[in-house]
C-alpha cells in the first residue's frame, strides 16, 4: 500500500509540472552583413602571353634511298656517325652502269664521226655543186646554135641535177645524224647520271639515325636504306589558334621554355590556311639545340594582342549566371550586379568591358552574394 501510495503521488507531481510548464517561443536572430573583400577596376596595359606545349624535333630529316637497283657493296657509315654534306655513304655494285656509259660514249663518238665525215663531204659536193652551176651558165652563154653545143648542155644540166639531189640526201643525212647524235647525248647522260647514283651521298651535314640495308643486300628504288637528321638545330612545331597566329610573322623571336632553360627561338614557317580539319594554324619555330634532344617536350610562349589601357579585375571577381558574366559594385553600405563583356583572360585577370577605371568592387567570394544585398568592406 505504500508502494502504491508514493507511485500514485509521484504521478500526480509530474502532471502538474507538466501542466504547469511555462511557454517557449523560438525567436530568430537578423543574420549579420558578410564582410566583403573589395578592390578597383584597374587600367593598365596588358599583352596576353599563350603558352602552347610541343615536342622538339629534328632541324633537317631525310629518308635516303637509291634511284637504281642494286646490290649494296658499300657501308661506310654507322647510325650516330656525324658526316659532312656530300660524303658517300652507301653504294651498289657499278659494273653495269660503267659499261652502259662506255657503250654510250662509243656509240655517241661513232656518231660524231659519221657526222664529221657527212659535213666534209657535202662541203665538197657544194663546191661540186657550185662549179657546175658556172659551168652551165657558161653552156648557156655560148649558144645551143649547134647540136653539140645543145648536148653539152644537156649533159651538163643533168649532171648539176643528179648533184643537187645528192646535196639534198647528203644534207638531210647529216641533219638527221645531228638528231641522232642528241639522243646518243641524252642517252649517255642518263648513264652517268645512272652511274652516279650508285653513290648514296649526305644532302647535308648531319647525323646518321638509321641505316636498313647491309652489304650484299638487293635494294630498288624507292626503298628506304638509310636516315640522316640535322640535330645543331631544332625545330618545335605547333598547332594555333588563328587568333594567335595573327599576332605572329616570320623571323619573330619567340622565347621557349626547356626542360633546361628558356632560350630564344625564331619562327621560321606559318601556315596562312588553316586545317580544314582541326581549323588550326601549322607553327614552326626552331631554336639551338645546345644539350636538347629530339623527342622533348618544350613550351612557346606567344604574344598576343596588345590592349592599351585595358580595364581588368580578377577572376574570382567574376560571377557567372545562365553563361552570362557579372561583377557586384559596392555602392555605399550595398551591392550591385553589373553586367559586363570578357574579352580575354590572363594569368589571373580578366580584362573587361563595361564599367569604368577604379570602381570600386567585390574582388572574391561572389557566388554567395545578391544583387543589393547590404555588406561590410
Amino acid at each position: 500500500m505504500r508502494i502504491l501510495f508514493i507511485s500514485t503521488i509521484s504521478a500526480i507531481i509530474i502532471a502538474l509540472l507538466f501542466w504547469t510548464r511555462p511557454d517557449t517561443f523560438a525567436e530568430l536572430q537578423p543574420l549579420p552583413p558578410p564582410t566583403v573583400n573589395i578592390g578597383k577596376v584597374e587600367q593598365i596595359d596588358v599583352q596576353p602571353i599563350s603558352q602552347v606545349t610541343g615536342k622538339l624535333q629534328p632541324a633537317r630529316k631525310a629518308s635516303l634511298h637509291f634511284q637504281v637497283s642494286g646490290q649494296v657493296d658499300t657501308r661506310l657509315v654507322e647510325a650516330g656517325q656525324y658526316v659532312e654534306e656530300n660524303v658517300r655513304l652507301l653504294s651498289i655494285e657499278s659494273g653495269d652502269f660503267v659499261d652502259e656509259v662506255e657503250e654510250s660514249k662509243a656509240v655517241l663518238k661513232s656518231e660524231q664521226n659519221a657526222i664529221a665525215r657527212d659535213s666534209r663531204l657535202l662541203a665538197l659536193m657544194r663546191q661540186e655543186r657550185e662549179l657546175q652551176e658556172k659551168e652551165v651558165e657558161r653552156l648557156k652563154q655560148l649558144g645551143q646554135s649547134s647540136l653539140a653545143s645543145k648536148s653539152n648542155y644537156d649533159q651538163s644540166l643533168q649532171a648539176l641535177y643528179r648533184q643537187q639531189a645528192d646535196e639534198a640526201r647528203l644534207k638531210n643525212s647529216v641533219d638527221s645524224a645531228r638528231s641522232r647524235l642528241m639522243i646518243e647525248q641524252a642517252k649517255l647522260n642518263k648513264a652517268q647520271r645512272n652511274l652516279e647514283r650508285t653513290q648514296l651521298l649526305s644532302p647535308f651535314s648531319g647525323t646518321v639515325n638509321m641505316i636498313h640495308v647491309e652489304v650484299g643486300d638487293y635494294v630498288s628504288p624507292g626503298q628506304v636504306a638509310l636516315e640522316i637528321v640535322q640535330v645543331d638545330q631544332l625545330d618545335l612545331n605547333l598547332e594555333i589558334t588563328g587568333k594567335a597566329a595573327a599576332q605572329l610573322q616570320l623571323g619573330q623571336k619567340i622565347n621557349v621554355l626547356t626542360n633546361m632553360d628558356e632560350r630564344e627561338g625564331q619562327i621560321i614557317a606559318l601556315s596562312v590556311d588553316p586545317d580544314p580539319e582541326t581549323n588550326t594554324h601549322s607553327l614552326k619555330i626552331r631554336l639551338p639545340s645546345d644539350g636538347l634532344f629530339p623527342g622533348q617536350l618544350a613550351v612557346a610562349h606567344l604574344p598576343g594582342y596588345l590592349y592599351k589601357n585595358a580595364n581588368i579585375v580578377p577572376i574570382s571577381a567574376i560571377l557567372y549566371e545562365n553563361g552570362e558574366p557579372y561583377v557586384f559594385e559596392v555602392v555605399d553600405d550595398h551591392i550591385v550586379r553589373k553586367s559586363v563583356e570578357i574579352v580575354e583572360r590572363y594569368n589571373n585577370v580578366q580584362i573587361i568591358k563595361g564599367m569604368e577605371k577604379d570602381i570600386i568592387i567585390v574582388s572574391r567570394d561572389v557566388s554567395s552574394l545578391a544583387d543589393g544585398q547590404i555588406v561590410i568592406h
